[in-house]
């Protein structure tokens, strides 16, 4: 499936004590549209609603998708091996980066309003506390500690100056 519809935009949201944060409706938006498109004539929505939560490759924040996102997961794996060169044959390789990838992502259901529980896991790998910035990256989106972006991400002084406003109106120090 083409992806067509993409996250775009940012929040700050707070996280209370267990973990309990809203998800942004712009982004159950792209979720809801994405899920549609991907289902197969004659077949019906889940109920369920969640999206797939994991520790981002390379950046220090939580990485985050619909389940329509994952055959394009699966086909940047696909690439990801075939320029490899291991020793591993192909179906080895695969085997590997398939456990790596796939299996750092848990899903995160949420409800109708969007609250959802960002597990204690999570909120220490990523150092989430009172708030979280949920981030639109594309095809996915990321959620941050806003200090830790602010402090990893100084050359994006956009997003900077747009997380600075949302700290000030939230009353939290930048």
């Amino acid at each position: 499936m083409e992806i067509r519809d993409f996250f775009h935009g940012s929040a700050l949201n707070a996280v209370d004590a267990k973990g309990r944060v809203s998800l942004p409706a712009p982004f159950r938006t792209v979720i809801d549209r994405r899920t549609h498109r991907a289902l197969m004539p004659g077949e019906f929505p889940s109920s369920e609603k969640f999206i797939l939560l994991g520790e981002h490759e390379r950046l220090p924040c939580l990485q985050a998708f619909d389940p329509a996102y994952s055959p394009e997961l699966h086909s940047y794996v696909g690439q990801r091996v075939d320029g490899r060169d291991d020793g591993l044959d192909r179906m080895s390789a695969m085997d590997f980066e398939q456990m790596d990838v796939f299996g750092a992502y848990l899903q995160a259901n949420y409800d109708d309003a969007g609250r959802m529980v960002l597990s204690p896991m999570f909120r220490s790998i990523a150092e989430i506390e009172g708030l979280a910035f949920f981030l639109g990256a594309g095809a996915t989106f990321q959620i941050w500690n806003p200090h830790k972006f602010l402090e990893h991400c100084q050359d994006k002084p956009r997003v900077v100056r747009a997380l600075e406003f949302m700290l000030k109106e939230k009353g939290a120090k930048a």
